[in-house]
């Protein structure tokens, strides 16, 4: 009896070696998977428009308004219903001309940028959250 409970025992630790190591695995797998997941940019965007970047949502469009002279852009923050990181204008190369950090900015702001200092072809508006950017062209229609 007892050389039979030890064999119980034997196989009951085998068993859970075995169900450790699925579950291990699994584990492993499910998180790889996790943080494989690129998020869109200028390399991988599957939407993109002329100037290669990923087009932003209407969501995003919608929030922005810019002057009948194209000098001034006006972000609404209460229109996008996700946080924003940050704020930049950049030429269809990607150099930077405007750079603002917003994330301590009310969410229900309205943020104004002047272009007026800046050549008025072929600029673009990224819109930083958190998680990705969106991107579109300023000056003419999106």
């Amino acid at each position: 009896m007892l050389l039979l409970s030890k064999l119980n025992l034997s196989i009951s630790l085998k068993m859970q070696k075995y169900i450790s190591f699925i579950l291990g695995a699994f584990l492993i797998f499910t998180t790889a998977q996790a943080f494989a997941f690129d998020p869109p940019t200028k390399k991988n965007s599957k939407t993109q428009s002329s100037f290669g970047y990923e087009i932003a949502s209407s969501t995003f469009q919608d929030a922005v308004y810019q002057s009948t002279d194209n000098r001034k852009v006006f972000i609404d923050f209460n229109e996008i219903p996700v946080n924003i990181k940050c704020i930049q204008v950049l030429n269809q190369n990607g150099d930077v001309f405007v750079k603002k950090n917003v994330y301590e900015l009310p969410v229900n702001s309205l943020f104004e940028i002047d272009l007026s200092h800046f050549p008025s072809d072929n600029l673009v508006l990224e819109i930083q959250t958190f998680t990705d950017s969106r991107f579109m062209l300023l000056g003419g229609s999106n």
